[in-house]
């Protein structure tokens, strides 16, 4: 089946993971649904395997062990994309198509998928296992990613049949989206939204998302204004690019005169360098360490008095 058509895209969905008993996106107990693809391209993002919109390959060379295995990956390669050279595999990321062979002989799990196709029975029958859990603990279901957004001929449907059992729906977003699109077809659904504001310069956000920001700044004051739907912005604290005194306080003016009274701050982790490596790609921000207690506090107070020590799933008075 053309996987480019309406009918196979309202009901399939390409993601890349599925986190049960989740507690840090969203209220109660949730399982939070990674979708693939995103219109930025953010050279600090933490899911870098959610980036583009195709499946991809994934290979840690820290896994792999070709003078043990014997390399079964590169005889059943359709593509020849697996090479062994010396005592090392080498991968060709650009021609791999996707055979998913490779997964099936590699004893390591050095070779993993990143993406898969999945149908819109399939995915309701996997998240709503923990229905239980999410009416007890006032939980549900989050949308991440990626960007879920882009993939809205499903959500319309799926989200239809998650509020048929009652589930809590949230949703993480870039903002990048075509607002009456999102109007009509996914926000009637949702109960929660999580709005990444990153860059307020629009030269800076061309420079290190790769997109003009006038998009998501519109959106987020649009929705805002309607209070259709909670919404908490929240930031990146990203060294040298967001967290940046001029940023930070030209985001501070922008909540408050939009009368925004919550805000979450989301402090730097390195740990997305390994993942782009996976892809085969090379960092184009280089910074490998967390972000110290306090330089977080610094950056509280542009936004409140409080100086809460840990501000990872902290929700800020603006």
């Amino acid at each position: 089946m053309d996987k480019t058509g309406t009918e196979f895209l309202e009901q399939n969905a390409l993601i890349f993971d599925i986190k049960r008993d989740c507690s840090e996106d969203g209220p109660g107990i949730r399982t939070t649904v990674f979708f693939k693809g995103c219109p930025l391209s953010c050279i600090w993002c933490q899911n870098p395997e959610g980036k583009s919109k195709k499946a991809e390959l994934l290979f840690n060379t820290k896994l792999c062990r070709p003078s043990k295995c014997g390399t079964p990956c590169i005889d059943v390669c359709e593509a020849g994309c697996l090479l062994r050279l010396d005592n090392s595999l080498q991968v060709d990321h650009s021609t791999c198509t996707r055979c998913d062979n490779c997964f099936k002989v590699c004893p390591t799990k050095a070779l993993e998928p990143a993406g898969y196709w999945i149908g819109r029975q399939e995915l309701l029958y996997r998240v709503l296992i923990d229905k239980p859990f999410y009416l007890s603990t006032n939980g549900g279901i989050t949308l991440s990613g990626g960007e879920a957004t882009m993939q809205m001929p499903f959500l319309r449907y799926f989200l239809k049949e998650l509020k048929r059992e009652r589930i809590h729906i949230a949703l993480e977003t870039c903002g990048f989206f075509n607002l009456e699109t999102f109007r009509t077809q996914i926000l009637p659904y949702l109960d929660l939204i999580y709005f990444d504001l990153k860059l307020i310069d629009d030269e800076e956000s061309r420079r290190y998302t790769g997109h003009a920001n006038h998009i998501i700044i519109e959106n987020f004051a649009s929705l805002s204004r309607e209070l259709q739907v909670p919404i908490i912005p929240r930031i990146p604290l990203v060294p040298n690019i967001t967290a940046t005194r001029g940023n930070l306080i030209a985001l501070s003016q922008f909540l408050r005169s939009h009368n925004i009274q919550e805000c979450s701050l989301v402090p730097y982790n390195p740990l997305w360098q390994d993942k782009l490596i996976s892809l085969g790609l090379s960092p184009e921000y280089q910074h490998s360490s967390y972000m110290s207690s306090e330089d977080e506090r610094a950056c509280v107070q542009y936004f409140s008095k409080s100086r809460a020590p840990d501000i990872q799933n902290e929700v800020l008075k603006v």
